[in-house]
C-alpha cells in the first residue's frame, strides 16, 4: 500500500528555524527534507468500533505544510509523534467494519472528522471529550495511542495521504450522493469555518473584514452567506483566482494589493495617524475582523484596523509571534477569541456537529461554487509537485491543492 510519510528531523528542525524562511530550493522544488513515498502494510483494526476506509481525495492543508516544513509551534510538539503520514481533509470509501460499527456499511462514501477523542485513547472521556469536543481534549499525549491531537499528527493513526488508513466509527459521516468528491473534501475544512462563524456570530449590521483569502478565508466568507448573514464583507486578496473566488462566493468587495489600514479607512471610515515610529495607527474601524492567515503580520493588522469593541477572531493557526501590539486590545476593548476545529454546536437548535451543518449547507446550496476551490490535483507519486504548488500557491494559481489516492 502506497502512503507519503513524514519524519522530524531536529536538525532541519534548527536549519529551518535558524533561517527563519524556507530554502528556495525547497519552494522551487516542493523536496521536504524527511517526506517520501513508501510502501506500507495495512493497519490492523484496533477493535470491533473501528473501521477501514479507502482515501479518495485528501487535501493538503495549512498545518500540514507548517508541520513538515518545522514552522509548528514548539508548544505542540508534546502532541505529535513520528514518523507520521500526514491528511486529515478526507473523503473515502469504507472497505471494511469491525462488528461494533452500525452507522455506517461497506461500500459507503464518507468523510473523516480527523480528531482523536478519549474514547479512541481508551480512556474515560475528559470534560471536553463529554461536550464532544474533542479537539479540546487534554488527553492529547495520554492512553493508548501516541501522542497526536488528530489523524496524521499521530503514528499510530495515519492520514489520508495514503491509499488506505483506519479511523473510529465515531469519526465518519456519510456523504449525500449529490455531493461531488470535490466538495466532499472540503467538508472538514468548511467545518471550521462554520465553527467560526457559529461560536461569536457577527452581529446583522456589523462590517467585517476577511484577512486572507486562501482556503480558509473563501469557506469563512462561504459559512458567514450560507449560514445566512447578509453583512457588508471586505475581503483582502493577493492573487487573481482569490480575487475571483471572492466575488463568487459573495464577498460585497474585494480589496485585491490593499491593505487592511487601506481597507479600515475607505470600508470603515478609519482615520489614520502615525506615531513616531512603527507602523500607522487608525482610530475606528471594523466591527469584526476575521485573521484567516496567522501570522505576525495579519495579528497585528488585525488588532489595528478593528474599532471600539471590535471582534477579533482568529482562525488562521497563528503560533510564536514577535513584534505584536498588544495596545489596542485594552485601548478598544477588543475581543480577541481563537478557532480551533468543530464539534457540537450548542447554539444550534438539537445541537447538531459541524460536520452534520455542513453536509446540510452544502447539500442545500449545490448551486455554491464551492468545488472551484480545488484548483490541482495530484497522485501520491507525484508528492514534490504537490508541495511546491502548496508552498508558492500564488505562482501556481492554487487554492486548495489535493491527493488523489486512486491514481
Amino acid at each position: 500500500m502506497k502512503a507519503i510519510q513524514y519524519q522530524f528531523s531536529i536538525p532541519n528542525f534548527l536549519m529551518v528555524r535558524a533561517a527563519d524562511k524556507l530554502p528556495l530550493r525547497m519552494l522551487e522544488s516542493g523536496r521536504i527534507p524527511g517526506l517520501a513515498q513508501i510502501d506500507v502494510d495495512p493497519v490492523p483494526l484496533p477493535g470491533q468500533d473501528w473501521l477501514r476506509v479507502k482515501p479518495r481525495l485528501c487535501g493538503i492543508c495549512g498545518s500540514d505544510i507548517s508541520t513538515l516544513t518545522n514552522r509548528l509551534s514548539a508548544s505542540m510538539m508534546p502532541f505529535v509523534s513520528f514518523p507520521l503520514i500526514p491528511g486529515h481533509e478526507i473523503v473515502a470509501d469504507v472497505e471494511e467494519t469491525g462488528a461494533g460499527v452500525s452507522n455506517v456499511k461497506e461500500g459507503d462514501r464518507v468523510v473523516i472528522n480527523p480528531l482523536i477523542s478519549c474514547e479512541m485513547r481508551g480512556l474515560e472521556p475528559c470534560p471536553s471529550c463529554q461536550r464532544d469536543e474533542p479537539g479540546l481534549c487534554t488527553n492529547s499525549a495520554e492512553g493508548s495511542l501516541s501522542p497526536g491531537m488528530l489523524i496524521g499528527l499521530c503514528r499510530d493513526l495515519p492520514g489520508g495521504w495514503s491509499e488506505g488508513m483506519v479511523v473510529h466509527r465515531s469519526q465518519v459521516f456519510c456523504v449525500p450522493a449529490s455531493l461531488p468528491d470535490d466538495t466532499a473534501v472540503l467538508v472538514e475544512p468548511f467545518s471550521v469555518a462554520i465553527h467560526a462563524v457559529l461560536k461569536n456570530p457577527p452581529s446583522p449590521d456589523a462590517k467585517i473584514l476577511i484577512i486572507g483569502s486562501g482556503t480558509i478565508g473563501l469557506l469563512v466568507l462561504s459559512a458567514l452567506r450560507l449560514l445566512g448573514h447578509e453583512n457588508d464583507v471586505t475581503v483582502l486578496a493577493r492573487h487573481p483566482v482569490q480575487e475571483q473566488l471572492a466575488n463568487e462566493f459573495g464577498a460585497t468587495r474585494v480589496l485585491r494589493g490593499s491593505s487592511a489600514g487601506d481597507a479600515a479607512i475607505s470600508v470603515a471610515g478609519a482615520k489614520k495617524y502615525k506615531p513616531i515610529k512603527g507602523k500607522p495607527v487608525y482610530t475606528g474601524g471594523f466591527d469584526w475582523v476575521y485573521d484567516c492567515v496567522g501570522s505576525a503580520r495579519s495579528v497585528d493588522d488585525s488588532l489595528r484596523v478593528a474599532g471600539p469593541h471590535g471582534q477579533v477572531i482568529t482562525v488562521g493557526c497563528a503560533a510564536e509571534l514577535s513584534h505584536i501590539d498588544f495596545s489596542f486590545v485594552w485601548w478598544r476593548e477588543i475581543q480577541v477569541s481563537g478557532c480551533y476545529v468543530y464539534g457540537r454546536e450548542t447554539q444550534v437548535d438539537s445541537a447538531p456537529h459541524t460536520f452534520d451543518i455542513a453536509l446540510r449547507l452544502l447539500s442545500e446550496n449545490s448551486e455554491h461554487p464551492l468545488p472551484k476551490m480545488v484548483t490541482q490535483r495530484f497522485p501520491l507519486s507525484r508528492v514534490r509537485e504537490a508541495m511546491a504548488a502548496s508552498l508558492a500557491r500564488g505562482s501556481h494559481s492554487a487554492i486548495k491543492v489535493v491527493f488523489d489516492c486512486r491514481a
